[in-house]
């Protein structure tokens, strides 16, 4: 039996698969954020920044393109085709989900930046840890919400808030991209693409010998 076809019809061996190949995801797409393409500003509306802004008089800032971009392109483009080689999505749908992947990375990042500032103002204290940490799990919602929708969409019987949870909870772990500077980017990646990998073999349906 071919290898795909045993990741397919063993869950075990298809979670365990998916959380190594998420390591490797998550080890390259570290990598290729450290390839600077130009800082991405946050949004100023009325004159309230939904982005980073160190002081009111400053600019309203935001991070590097590379963490919009690459994250998600890697993780697409690796797990599309292995979701199809494992039978669980079309040849249609693998390249809508790497497609997906990219996009829902963006939106995710741009809401976890967009967050810090009205975050900090709601909490009654100062603590940029968990400002970064609520709007991590907020954005690991949305963008796990954005990539299961096409994967539930190919393929129905997928249990659907299982990657959306796994996101979410993930999320928690973006401080460390700050407090461990480039170890906590590749510890956050990697930790986070193999979590979500596992979390998504998790809830296919297991596929029938033979099937």
């Amino acid at each position: 039996m071919r290898f795909a076809s045993r990741i397919a019809t063993g869950s075990a061996t298809r979670v365990t698969a998916f959380a190594v190949v998420g390591v490797l995801t998550g080890a390259v797409a570290a990598a290729c954020t450290f390839y600077q393409i130009g800082e991405f500003y946050g949004i100023a509306v009325g004159g309230y920044c939904f982005g980073l802004q160190a002081t009111p008089n400053s600019t309203c800032g935001g991070i590097d393109g590379a963490l919009y971009i690459f994250p998600g392109l890697v993780f697409g483009a690796v797990f599309g085709p292995l979701l199809y080689f494992c039978r669980a999505l079309s040849a249609i749908g693998a390249v809508a989900y790497g497609l997906v992947a990219f996009a829902a990375n963006v939106v995710a990042v741009s809401i976890c930046i967009s967050l810090m500032h009205p975050v900090d103002d709601l909490l009654p204290f100062d603590n940029l840890a968990l400002d970064i940490a609520i709007s991590g799990v907020v954005a690991g919602a949305v963008g796990g919400a954005l990539l299961g929708a096409v994967l539930a969409a190919f393929t129905p019987a997928v249990r659907r808030t299982l990657p959306i949870a796994a996101a979410a909870g993930l999320g928690v772990l973006t401080p460390i991209v700050i407090l461990l500077q480039d170890l906590g980017i590749f510890a956050f990646f990697i930790v986070w693409q193999s979590g979500y990998a596992a979390a998504v073999a998790a809830s296919l349906p297991r596929l029938q010998k033979g099937a």
